[in-house]
């Protein structure tokens, strides 16, 4: 009797384990609109968000349930959204307007959470920078002196991200909260910036794929640092033709490469400068080479003709997969390189009063 005892006992405790292996998201939106539509629990894999459950909202609710072995980064999607959580067997409550995210539940969440409230401070002001020159554009009140002063205040909202981002990591970079947002982080920093991370980092966490595909772009990023050779890039042109880069980059003129997209606004906006600089300099030792993150061939020539641009481009049409994004660690748009007559890297990310001040410089 007593081994039946003792075994019922280990029965219910072990089925008392399992059960404890679940998670329950309850999640809640403040939007009655979203009522009837469906949510989606993603995970990547492969590279590619691929869904693992689903659920229909009602009454501004729905929730997910399962089980896991150990904590993963997931995303809630909802009508075009996604949101982190980190899954792990617990219940787990997530609130979501349109301001903020609210995810209680486990430690983890909770440190998701604080970032992105912080994140989202940071992300009003950059915001509130850019509405406050669309008023002044639209209004004819942005005078060069305004428009300065905006350009010092992003820089300092711009090291503000950048110093919020590296505290994250550093206290966080070997836990799944660090591994969710790694990668947008370390997007705008410097090799070296991103080095000195990764150093804190355990080989646990090294060899995740989020940090593999970091270090590998460490790496290239290097290979195109200020001061080292250009690499070559061999795309078609608008006529189908293959060209490359060094058919311009170190035959003895200063090459500015322009890594734009149609699509991208802030590219657009960049133009006139291009314009400006092409004419003032075109016949005096300086060219420009487009490569362009379209798509679509078609829209990527009705750009060029809409913007009435004149330089070489060039563009293998595969948006951000594209080669020159691959070879350069491109991360964002408007990206400008800068090439010497000898074919040397010498400046990046030059654009507006910054690049024309430089080409003054250099070509006197």
């Amino acid at each position: 009797m007593k081994k039946l005892l003792l075994l019922a006992f280990i029965a219910i405790a072990a089925l008392a384990c399992s059960e404890k292996k679940s998670y329950t998201i309850n999640v809640s939106v403040d939007d009655e609109n979203l009522n009837g539509q469906t949510a989606y629990l993603k995970k990547i894999a492969d590279k590619k968000l691929e869904s693992t459950d689903s659920a229909v909202i009602a009454d501004k609710k729905f929730t997910f349930k399962g089980k896991i072995n150990e904590a993963e980064i997931y995303y809630i999607v909802c009508e075009q959204n996604r949101y982190p959580v980190i899954v792990e067997n617990a219940v787990i409550d997530v609130s979501i307007d349109k301001n903020n995210v609210v995810i209680s539940g486990t430690e983890l969440n909770g440190t998701v959470t604080e970032f992105l409230a912080q994140r989202s401070v940071i992300t009003s002001k950059i915001n509130d920078v850019y509405e406050r020159y669309d008023r002044a554009k639209q209004d004819g009140t942005a005078t060069k002196e305004f428009e300065e002063a905006l350009d010092a205040e992003f820089e300092n909202i711009e090291q503000e991200y950048s110093d919020f981002g590296t505290a994250f990591l550093k206290e966080n970079i070997n836990n799944k909260a660090g591994e969710c947002f790694v990668q947008g982080i370390v997007s705008q920093m410097e090799a070296d910036k991103i080095e000195e991370l990764l150093a804190i980092a355990t080989e646990e966490a090294l060899n995740k794929d989020v940090f593999k595909e970091i270090a590998e772009r460490v790496q290239k990023a290097k290979s195109v640092a200020t001061g080292q050779p250009f690499v070559d890039i061999e795309m078609p042109n608008p006529q189908g033709e293959n060209i490359k880069l060094s058919d311009y980059a170190g035959k003895g003129k200063y090459v500015l490469v322009d890594f734009w997209a149609s699509w991208c606004g802030p590219c657009r906006e960049e133009i006139p400068n291009l314009i400006e600089v092409y004419a003032k300099y075109k016949n005096k030792n300086f060219e420009i080479v487009g490569v362009s993150f379209d798509r679509e061939k078609e829209k990527w020539l009705n750009g060029i003709r809409e913007l009435k641009l004149t330089w070489p481009q060039m563009s293998d049409v595969k948006y951000w997969q594209s080669e020159g994004a691959r070879l350069y660690n491109v991360q964002a748009i408007p990206h400008t390189v800068l090439i010497d007559p000898q074919g040397i890297i010498i400046e990046k990310n030059l654009r507006g009063d910054g690049l024309k001040n430089k080409l003054a410089e250099l070509l006197k």
